[in-house]
């Protein structure tokens, strides 16, 4: 089932200019908020001149504080954990649960989200996702992909699809022409082939990400004993 979202609007504040030495309900101030790549359990994890991805783990009844997001930021949910959000100035934080599989996008370099976020389930909340860096779209023009990647987002940044492989599934060749970034929701055996025939086994896990350049035609099959479930997003 396609589980798609936008960055959820209960985690869109609108944020009005206001002096460094204010406080929001909770008696905070703003000077006290964290960039994302400076807060608790948001880690850094890879980062070239198109994206900077970000490793969200939140561990069981722990928080992460006030932080800023300012550039457009995908994202998708691979452990799901019930969580209270509290948007900057707000009185009282909102009860969220993220499906595992959820996949969101937030145009912050338009409006920016200051946000902090508590985890209240026993289980870590994993959120795998990247900020754009190019503050405007380069004009790539993304593929069109075959039918066993289902299309869940389209916008003006990017635009991306889920694909689930059951054990022996295999996807037809196809070119990715632009580039973008994997995310891996369930993971699994999966043998990428490229146009001469030639395949690479890879044993994905959860939250495993990586970078894909635009190239050659490849297809994909699932050699493993399990559903393989990922995204994938190209960068416009």
């Amino acid at each position: 089932m396609t589980r798609t979202f936008s960055f959820p609007l209960l985690l869109v504040a609108t944020l009005a200019a206001a002096p460094a030495a204010a406080l929001d309900a909770g008696g905070e101030a703003r000077a006290q908020i964290l960039p994302v790549e400076r807060t608790p359990f948001h880690v850094p994890a890879f980062h070239n001149e198109a994206v900077a991805m970000l490793n969200v783990l939140l561990p069981p009844h722990r928080v992460a504080p006030y932080h800023e997001h300012s550039r457009d930021f995908a994202y998708v949910v691979v452990r799901e954990s019930p969580t209270l959000v509290q948007n900057w100035g707000d009185p009282a934080p909102t009860s969220i649960h993220w499906s595992r599989g959820a996949v969101g996008f937030g145009a912050f370099s338009k409006q920016s989200l200051t946000h902090r976020a508590e985890n209240v389930g026993d289980a870590p909340l994993s959120i795998v996702g990247f900020e754009i860096l190019q503050k405007a779209p380069l004009g790539r023009a993304p593929s069109e992909r075959p039918a066993a990647f289902a299309q869940i987002i389209d916008n003006e940044r990017l635009r991306g699809w889920r694909l689930a492989l059951k054990p022996g599934e295999s996807t037809p060749a196809f070119t990715q022409t632009a580039p973008g970034v994997r995310i891996v929701v369930e993971g699994g055996e999966l043998i990428e082939t490229d146009a001469e025939g030639a395949g690479q086994n890879m044993a994905l896990q959860p939250g495993d990400f990586q970078w894909r350049d635009a190239g050659p035609a490849r297809a994909l099959r699932n050699a493993g004993a399990t559903t393989i479930e990922m995204v994938e997003f190209e960068v416009k």
